[in-house]
């Protein structure tokens, strides 16, 4: 099993090619343009730095410096290391004992202050709690009552205003909860039936416009539901064709323009379509070769699993 995870780690607004494995973490700076791609490998942990609970490590901004940190979720503690551009610092624990989630682990700015909190899925709530910039501070409980989908939770802004809202997936619809920066307020169906895709689903601003959209990759095309803040509106398609990584599919601005871009990972490249906000345009190697990583990716919230 190959993970990848497509972050900002420099906080110059182009996402970079990050790869977890069993002995470092390893980051390939994004150029920008198709002609450099991503620059060479660059060690950014000396030594192993996953987690025990997941296995995984999550990629997110939670100091507030524009520069997505590495985070483990371990079985007593979520430790964070920090980016400063150039690596990821030393160890910091930002939870006092255990703070993970039944049914998953997230971390995404849902209060509005540019910083990713802490959020955990159980069987009868979420739970949040906030960045303050040094720590993840005492629980707070957004939900009332279980709030997860079948197909996927997930937590993206979807509304425009700079918080994280609750998505979840299900068989029939998607369901949105904003946030209002205090809790997650009453479901609203963002879709009208179902839409999901049978290799993925996603939530990324492809348009440009503040707003996360619904993006599902089929067998045969990727499609966009764009959100107008206040649901998804009709299919769109945004590739002629067939485009998915058999080790992975992603939405990131690999490019700095405020768009979210196409990436897939495959065996021998990693192939960038980037959004002129209308269409995914054709096909870019940004990297000649494998870059895969052993271990899991996580990044806003979500793991970045291989589609075989």
């Amino acid at each position: 099993m190959v993970r990848n995870g497509f972050t900002d780690v420099t906080g110059d607004g182009r996402a970079d090619a990050v790869v977890v494995n069993a002995d470092t973490v390893t980051v390939r700076i994004s150029s920008g343009d198709d002609y450099f791609g991503f620059y060479p490998n660059k060690d950014w942990t000396h030594g192993p730095y996953y987690g025990l609970v997941d296995g995984g490590v999550h990629f997110a901004d939670v100091d507030g410096d524009r520069r997505a940190d590495a985070i483990v979720v371990n079985g007593d503690t979520v430790t964070v290391r920090p980016s400063d551009g150039r690596q990821f610092t030393a160890n910091e624990d930002w939870t006092h004992g255990a703070y993970y989630g039944t049914r998953g682990t997230f971390f995404a700015d849902v209060t509005g202050d540019h910083r990713a909190d802490a959020i955990v899925v159980n069987d009868d709530t979420v739970t949040v709690r906030r960045s303050d910039g040094t720590q993840f501070t005492p629980n707070e409980d957004w939900t009332h009552g279980a709030y997860y989908g079948s197909r996927g939770t997930y937590f993206a802004d979807v509304t425009g205003d700079g918080r994280a809202d609750a998505i979840v997936v299900n068989d029939d619809t998607v369901t949105v909860r904003r946030s209002d920066g205090t809790q997650f307020t009453p479901n609203e169906d963002w879709t009208h039936g179902a839409y999901y895709g049978s290799r993925g689903t996603y939530f990324a601003d492809v348009t440009g416009d503040g707003r996360a959209d619904a993006i599902v990759v089929n067998d045969d095309t990727v499609t966009v539901r764009r959100s107008d803040g206040t649901q998804f509106t009709p299919n769109e398609d945004w590739t002629h064709g067939a485009f998915y990584g058999s080790l992975g599919t992603y939405f990131e601005d690999v490019t700095g323009d405020g768009t979210a871009d196409a990436i897939a990972v495959n065996a021998g490249a990693v192939t960038v379509r980037p959004s002129d906000g209308g269409q995914f345009l054709g096909n870019q190697d940004w990297i000649s070769g494998g870059y895969w990583g052993s271990l899991h990716s996580y990044v806003g919230g979500e793991r970045w699993d291989p589609l075989f």
